[in-house]
């Protein structure tokens, strides 16, 4: 019985003698004086080739994409809420009237929120919203 192992990695084993590149030997005959070439390897296909680009397209096409774009607009509008509140905390520390601020924020609360397809993030989005509408609440009734 032969126990064989894997070799190391890095080595290379081969059971064969190694192959020269001779072309001055002639092909292969077989007995009968026919003459054999090594075979080619077959080009692909152009309709195989052709329906798994179609596959690629159809896949790059679907939800992700989607979801991707949904998530950066919910990224940003929080962003910018939370910039503008920041704007509005700065305006009421030096006291500098702020009705530019509190146009903005208003006008970027106005617009429903619209589901990002996250929940942490939809939850998140909706504290800020919330807080939003009690500053521009709290500054309209003063």
């Amino acid at each position: 019985m032969r126990i064989t192992t894997t070799p190391p990695l890095g080595t290379v084993q081969t059971s064969q003698a190694p192959v020269r590149a001779d072309r001055s030997r002639p092909a292969f005959e077989l007995p009968g004086g026919v003459k054999s070439e090594a075979p080619r390897a077959e080009a692909a296909r152009p309709g195989a080739s052709a329906a798994g680009l179609e596959t690629l397209l159809a896949v790059q096409g679907m939800m992700p994409d989607d979801r991707r774009e949904k998530r950066r607009r919910a990224l940003k509008r929080g962003h910018d809420s939370l910039n503008l509140l920041d704007d509005l905390k700065m305006a009421l520390l030096s006291g500098e009237p702020m009705p530019a601020v509190l146009l903005r924020l208003r006008g970027l609360t106005a617009s429903s929120l619209e589901a990002s397809g996250d929940d942490g993030l939809d939850g998140v989005l909706a504290e800020i919203d919330l807080r939003a509408q009690v500053e521009i609440a709290k500054r309209e009734a003063a």
